[in-house]
């Protein structure tokens, strides 16, 4: 038994070394979340206010939008990373979007035998068929380019399901979310970890709102890792629902779902 016990402790800490997290690509990665709630043709020539001043060397923005279901998103390669990076528009109304939020769940697919939030995946879906139809093209364009996906608030949750269908099809990402909402229930929790060539930061300031729904008493389960923003400091959090974090907030706030990182929602774009 306590051979056991010391196997696990160590599997523990090998996983937990291997974890690195990279502030400087989550600042960035912020930036360019946030830069997805400009006007299309700002984003397609790259004129998005403080987003492009502080990063300028992004290359072949294009959106991809659903206009019925009000969706959102768009495809560049960052020189900087060598990356085809992904990015997910959050609801253009956070407070609206909140007071409407239902909680049901829909069965992902077969080979997980879970749960996803049904209103996620029914969003995800709706430019499904563009981001694949782009990220073929940026493939051929990028052909050794790496491969990060990001979003903010909804736009995360939509990253978070689009990583699981790259890491589905062999693909090594590097996922970077704020303000994620839970996405799953435990099932998906334990499929998407599974995932080892996804690397993912988790990235939730103070006392956010939105990643405390839909909530645990429903049957959701945020998935790892999470890097919690705190009294000018951060933590690396240790459990997918870790009590030493924003786990512990009781009183959420909506006003901390508008900034990460040092970045404002509102673009001067």
């Amino acid at each position: 038994m306590r051979s056991s016990v010391l196997i696990l402790v160590v599997l523990a800490a090998t996983i937990n070394c291997a974890f690195v997290y990279n502030e400087a690509l989550a600042t960035e990665e912020a930036a360019l979340s946030f830069a997805a709630y400009c006007p299309d043709t700002a984003i397609n020539t790259w004129k998005v206010g403080y987003v492009s001043t502080n990063y300028p060397n992004i290359e072949k923005p294009l959106v991809f939008e659903n206009n019925i279901a009000g969706t959102k998103g768009y495809i560049a390669y960052n020189p900087s990373y060598n990356a085809i990076t992904v990015v997910f528009r959050g609801s253009s109304n956070i407070q609206n979007w909140l007071d409407n939020i239902q909680f049901d769940k829909v069965n992902y697919n077969t080979a997980c035998n879970c749960q996803v939030h049904s209103g996620f995946l029914d969003a995800f879906n709706s430019i499904k068929p563009q981001v694949d139809s782009l990220f073929t093209k940026y493939r051929g364009l990028y052909p050794k380019a790496i491969i990060h996906v990001t979003g903010h608030s909804l736009g995360a949750a939509m990253a978070t399901l689009y990583t699981t269908e790259l890491a589905i099809a062999g693909y090594t990402v590097q996922l970077s979310t704020f303000g994620l909402p839970r996405v799953g229930d435990t099932a998906y929790y334990n499929y998407f970890s599974s995932f080892t060539k996804v690397t993912h930061f988790r990235v939730v300031h103070e006392k956010d709102a939105v990643p405390h729904v839909p909530p645990e008493n429903f049957g959701f389960n945020h998935v790892d890792r999470e890097i919690w923003y705190h009294k000018s400091s951060y933590t690396v959090c240790q459990l997918d629902e870790d009590p030493n974090c924003s786990d512990s907030v009781l009183v959420p706030s909506i006003q901390d779902h508008m900034s990460y990182m040092g970045w404002s929602s509102t673009v001067d774009c």
